[in-house]
């Protein structure tokens, strides 16, 4: 799969749940994305492990918690 597809599902929830993926920082064992929440905030987000770990449904579950969505 091309690098720049890897990823497009898990933008989508980011984009569905009405924020603007604006980075990600990815580490040996995690990855950190930065947020664009509707009002403006940026939000920082640690995910426990890396994206390509979890499944879209895990990556969207934890979104909404840390976010309280």
């Amino acid at each position: 799969m091309p690098v720049g597809r890897r990823y497009t599902a898990y933008r989508r929830v980011v984009e569905e749940l009405g924020l603007r993926q604006l980075d990600v920082y990815r580490y040996k064992d995690h990855d950190e994305l930065r947020l664009l929440t509707p009002s403006g905030e940026v939000k920082l987000v640690k995910l426990p492990r890396r994206r390509d770990e979890m499944t879209v449904e895990e990556f969207r579950e934890f979104l909404r918690r840390e976010l309280g969505l």
